[in-house]
């Protein structure tokens, strides 16, 4: 009998530890945050992740593409669950136009993409077209934002409401990244990817499960 229930125990511990994997996306075993995170976004979420603009590159666990042009075809050339688009910056050498981010605007509003902007120099531009009109907070403008950030994220909430957020990093820190530690501002922005997917899917930060109701 008692041969049976080690047994038994035995069996159930193999069964929950590969639900606790199955549960994260991955077998994740010596893995850090950075693959991770990367894991869940391309096993959990089934993320379409597109980078615009100036040379940049993740580790190679991360599932991501490159676009060299902004239009319809290059936005919706993937049919994944959730899509997020990286406009990289950094130096202020990204070329893009008006009607291009306008089009950016649109995926964002009516489809539910999610957008990060890396960089500075084109965050009047954002201001102008109407990226931080009707998301909280209201009161974004230049002056709010902050001459010395860096960066401005617009995303969709589970609700359907956007929320847009500034200032992810200050000048100093972007200094130090862009030339000592590139690595980074990789596993940041795969974070920040993979914590937008959560709110979209209305999931636990850590769990990547349903939220529990009271």
């Amino acid at each position: 009998m008692l041969g049976v229930l080690v047994g038994l125990l035995v069996i159930i511990s193999v069964v929950l530890v590969k639900q606790v994997s199955e549960h994260y996306g991955t077998e994740n075993k010596g893995m850090d945050g950075y693959d991770r995170y990367a894991a869940q976004l391309k096993k959990g979420f089934n993320a379409d992740i597109m980078l615009y603009g100036e040379s940049f590159s993740f580790r190679e666990t991360v599932d991501y593409r490159r676009i060299e042009t902004i239009n319809e075809a290059e936005l919706t050339a993937r049919q994944n669950d959730y899509h997020a688009l990286i406009l990289m910056d950094l130096y202020g050498g990204m070329q893009i136009t008006d009607e291009e981010l306008l089009l950016i605007k649109e995926f964002v509003e009516d489809k539910g993409y999610d957008m990060l902007y890396i960089g500075k120099e084109k965050l009047e531009d954002f201001v102008r077209l109407g990226f931080t009109v009707g998301v909280y907070p209201e009161s974004y403008s230049l002056e709010y934002i902050g001459s010395n950030k860096v960066g401005l994220e617009v995303q969709q909430s589970s609700t359907g409401n956007l929320y847009a957020e500034h200032g992810m990093w200050e000048d100093t820190d972007m200094e130090y990244i862009s030339k000592e530690d590139t690595e980074e501002l990789e596993d940041r922005l795969v974070w920040i990817i993979c914590m937008h997917a959560c709110d979209v899917y209305n999931l636990d930060k850590t769990t990547f499960q349903p939220k529990q109701t009271s």
